[in-house]
């Protein structure tokens, strides 16, 4: 787990109150605990990684998204020390899940095109149009995220179809982004993360 982490790049650390998000640098790996440093977080933002805090971390590795949860054993300003978990996840490309989308999307020249986004994952997403957009273009888009968090890249069409309906016709697209940063995929990770889990926990109730 160690070199794992040593290996890992672009982390992201979650706590309880996912606004406090943020990315910090491993600083040192020694026994049970990993030492960090938030170096963006502010004040107020540091208040929700008190001892006992429980987090979620993501990073970029060799072989996909690293995942695993932990908790804060020490805090003194911006650094922090957390537990070396026993479990972590290795999350592929082709594992990321698509889910509801509850935000703001908006494509360079194409919101008055858009009638609804289907779902999104951390790969892609898909939208219904009122015009088809075109296969060989890339769009530049802003992701807005329930948590404030906005997400900049570009979009790729890979498959347009279209669909008629008592409203007349529409277009379905599908599309993957391009140039997204690793740190913007981990918090679409995370997100989607929350929202099947928020999904299974309704279904539970049931």
């Amino acid at each position: 787990m160690h070199e794992i982490i040593k290996k890992g790049h672009d982390f992201r650390i979650i706590p309880e109150n996912f606004e406090s998000a943020t990315i910090f640098e491993v600083k040192n790996i020694e026994g049970d605990d990993i030492e960090i440093i938030l170096s963006k977080a502010t004040k107020e933002e540091l208040e929700d990684y008190k001892k006992d805090t429980n987090v979620e971390i993501f990073g970029s590795g060799v072989e996909g998204l690293i995942f695993f949860e932990s908790k804060v054993k020490e805090c003194s300003g911006s650094t922090l020390k957390v537990a070396v978990p026993k479990h972590y996840k290795n999350i592929q490309r082709r594992e990321y899940s698509r889910v509801k989308f509850m935000g703001e999307l908006d494509i360079e020249g194409q919101n008055d095109n858009i009638i609804s986004i289907e779902d999104i994952s951390a790969g892609g997403m898909k939208l219904i149009t009122k015009e088809p957009l075109e296969v060989a273009k890339n769009y530049k888009i802003k992701i807005k995220l329930i948590n404030n968090m906005t997400i900049e890249c570009l979009l790729h069409p890979i498959r347009i179809e279209e669909q008629q309906s008592v409203n007349g016709t529409t277009y379905a697209i599908s599309g993957c982004y391009k140039d997204m940063a690793s740190i913007d995929r981990i918090a679409l990770v995370q997100y989607s993360f929350k929202v099947l889990m928020e999904t299974e926990n309704k279904e539970n109730e049931r």
